[in-house]
């Protein structure tokens, strides 16, 4: 790596042309972007364009809007997809309204269990459109997400020489984290679909789907036509909002591990004199890493709140219904249809707490070089980069949070898993106390 020396003589002072090129990293107060801001974001947009345009098609992303952005939109086209937008949100609204009149009776028991899942379900879909319309309509901090990773390359560029290469190559792997995540979204949508069609076809562990629609009305095939558009709709939201989350905090933890490896090059075995003239380099780097998180994390912490809190509720209730609903442990159908919606349930579930986790510990990661470096003959100034660069390392969590309430990390798993498998056990005892108090009530009267 060619060397670039950097005087620092205070606390978080840099040279001109590094404070130059951070000054995008305090750009939140300004909600305005300039035309080559925008123009920067299509890069990104681009590599994201076989899932973003998948979320288009079905309403809940603005490809065009995002690429067009500042410029003059077509008046009559803008209007027919921000209606498109609006219908489909309407679409779930009604359908989340419709199912309340599905809870008939609040007996405990796996048949109000299945409503429940199903109406959780519902509200979930349904945020997850609300919240993806609102960041189209005020689009400013996405773009400005999409704009800080291009600055970002543009800073390595400058500061350490490297070619476009490796930018090429991070936008490859984006592409490819994109399409592939695709593929695995229509894949669970025409599962959900296909499984939904079965289960609504039938009516054994889930009568109520439809309500309060009958099933002996003469325009019975008519709403279940109208249904299964809607679940269609409501599967695309569920699965490729999901991989959207997924596929950006992947890249971005592909961008700590590419900083990372090249921190470690850098430190190991290397003379201190070549690392004190790349050293503060690298830790304005990070910074604009840390600040595309932070931005990140505006755009994606309630979806990833959503996401990590109703799908754990989802995997409780779909693993109770499992053991203890019988129609759904004697029909094949049904429980190969659960055991579907169970493994698509977890597997966003963890891929997603996964990805966040592994973004934690890759932020930090940087920390285990700098404390290795040696200390022998070191200036002043050398010292003052080094306890500068580590005390951003050493101290708040870096990451991607649920809500701004807490990062997600190791603690955050291992606290989910725990908590699954304490519910779990305490939902089994239940049905263990249930079905004892039943047998002696049973005894007595005979």
């Amino acid at each position: 790596m060619p060397s670039r020396k950097i005087s620092v003589t205070t606390v978080g002072m840099i040279s001109g042309l590094e404070s130059s090129k951070m000054s995008w990293g305090s750009e939140h107060s300004n909600d305005k972007l300039t035309p080559q801001e925008v123009k920067r974001s299509n890069c990104l947009v681009s590599a994201l364009r076989p899932l973003l345009l998948s979320m288009s098609l079905v309403g809940l992303f603005d490809i065009w809007k995002i690429q067009k952005y500042g410029q003059e939109p077509r008046a009559h086209r803008r209007a027919f997809f921000k209606l498109y937008q609006i219908f489909i949100i309407c679409l779930f609204v009604f359908n989340l309204i419709r199912f309340f009149f599905a809870f008939q009776s609040f007996e405990f028991g796996s048949e109000l269990l299945a409503t429940v899942l199903l109406q959780t379900w519902f509200m979930l879909c349904t945020s997850y459109a609300l919240i993806c319309y609102k960041m189209i309509e005020n689009p400013t901090a996405l773009i400005r997400f999409f704009t800080q990773w291009q600055k970002y390359w543009s800073l390595v560029r400058d500061l350490t020489g490297e070619c476009s290469k490796e930018q090429a190559c991070s936008w490859k792997r984006i592409r490819k984290y994109a399409s592939v995540a695709t593929v695995i979204g229509w894949s669970i949508v025409i599962g959900n679909v296909g499984f939904c069609s079965y289960t609504i076809i039938t009516g054994t562990a889930f009568t109520n789907m439809l309500d309060p629609f009958s099933r002996s009305h003469y325009l019975f095939p008519l709403t279940l036509s109208i249904f299964h558009v809607i679940i269609l709709y409501l599967s695309c939201a569920w699965s490729f909002i999901t991989a959207f989350m997924i596929v950006l905090i992947l890249s971005l933890y592909q961008e700590f591990k590419h900083f990372a490896e090249r921190l470690e090059n850098l430190t190991h075995d290397k003379p201190i004199p070549e690392v004190q003239e790349n050293l503060e380099a690298m830790r304005v780097e990070h910074n604009a890493l840390c600040n595309m998180i932070d931005t990140a994390d505006g755009v994606l912490k309630h979806l990833v709140g959503l996401c990590l809190v109703v799908h754990v509720f989802i995997t409780l209730i779909l693993i109770y219904n499992i053991c203890w609903y019988e129609v759904i442990r004697t029909d094949i159908g049904q429980l190969v249809s659960h055991i579907f919606w169970l493994s698509g349930n977890s597997s966003m579930l963890i891929a997603m707490m996964a990805v966040c986790c592994m973004v934690n510990i890759q932020a930090h990661e940087p920390a285990k070089f700098i404390h290795n470096l040696s200390m022998k003959e070191i200036t002043a100034e050398f010292a003052l980069q080094v306890n500068v660069f580590l005390h951003r390392l050493n101290g708040a969590p870096i990451g991607i949070t649920a809500w701004s309430l807490f990062v997600i990390d190791n603690q955050v798993v291992v606290s989910v898993a725990g908590m699954i498998a304490t519910y779990f056990v305490v939902l089994l005892q239940f049905q263990q106390a249930s079905t004892t108090t039943n047998s002696s009530v049973n005894g007595t009267v005979v």
